[in-house]
């Protein structure tokens, strides 16, 4: 058969963020070693992959970890002291600016780190690298339109305080709500149908069961053991959309070992019942929205 020629791919609109050039790569440094001071005469995306490192820049000093990304703007004196005792690794692109979307903040009012960074942003500055590779050996001057979709949707993510960290970071909240949320995750993840009581959430969180209770009700704006419920409640969500099993065999799955109790607390939680719950979503409508606060949702892991 005749070779043919694949047809160009059209993209629906033309990026927002225009770029003048953006260059990049990934580079591994020893243990110990510097990236001596230097300022800055453009932008600057830094994704550390392994290893650790300080920052200093704008006259503060930044620990970097693994997953840890930076954005940093023309005239930044900046300095990076890499980890003493592994190697370190990061990939990074600079990129000279000729236009932002209209609802950006301006440049100078930028988060400079995100400490945690999502999936999709490591996976965007993936191929945001590999695009810039492929044209002229790493720069591309200026950018296709491809590449500043790609640094646009990195940029909308790094600059969303919601979207542009890890939902597994739940350094916002209380310590021993963190903890005992970590630990519930835990359960759910490895024995979703295992009993929790009320002690043992008290003993991952490092308090009393009352202080918890109290920290739960001010940050979460649920009990303890009611953020459990929901939680369970959001797995068998998902497990009616992505699963043949039965109501009954989801409500032990989860943790009820009551069907009909598993399904009134469903019903309370969701407004539906879970058959009707499931029937809505075999026909392509949207589920009702979890009661949960957003960053409780489920995330990838990496």
């Amino acid at each position: 058969m005749p070779n043919r020629t694949p047809t160009p791919i059209s993209f629906p609109r033309a990026p927002r963020l225009r770029l003048d050039y953006l260059y990049g790569g990934v580079v591994t440094y020893r243990p110990g070693e510097t990236l001596a001071a230097r300022v800055l005469t453009d932008f600057e995306f830094v994704l550390l992959q392994a290893g650790s490192a300080e920052y200093t820049a704008d006259g503060r000093m930044r620990l970097l970890l693994a997953g840890s990304a930076v954005i940093a703007r023309p005239g930044f004196q900046e300095f990076f002291q890499w980890d003493r005792r592994v190697q370190t690794r990061h990939a990074y692109f600079h990129f000279g600016l000729a236009a932002i979307p209209p609802d950006w903040p301006e440049p100078a009012d930028w988060p400079i780190h995100r400490p945690n960074s999502t999936l999709a942003v490591q996976s965007l500055c993936g191929e945001i690298l590999a695009l810039a590779h492929h044209q002229s050996g790493g720069v591309s001057n200026p950018p296709d339109r491809l590449i500043a979709l790609l640094v646009e949707a990195l940029m909308g993510l790094f600059l969303s305080p919601t979207a542009g960290s890890s939902g597994d970071d739940q350094s916002a909240r209380p310590e021993p709500a963190a903890r005992a949320l970590k630990w519930m995750r835990e359960i759910l993840d490895g024995d979703p149908g295992r009993p929790v009581t009320l002690a043992e959430l008290a003993r991952a969180g490092g308090v009393s069961a009352k202080h918890l209770c109290r920290v739960f009700a001010a940050s979460i704006g649920h009990s303890p053991m009611e953020t459990l419920r929901l939680l369970r409640l959001q797995l068998a969500s998902a497990l009616l959309a992505r699963s043949n099993l039965s109501v009954g065999d989801i409500a032990r799955r989860c943790g009820f070992d009551d069907p009909l109790y598993f399904s009134r607390c469903f019903s309370a939680a969701y407004g539906l019942s879970p058959r009707a719950m499931r029937e809505r979503m075999q026909k392509g409508t949207p589920p009702p929205a979890s009661p949960l606060p957003a960053d409780l949702m489920p995330r990838l892991h990496w």
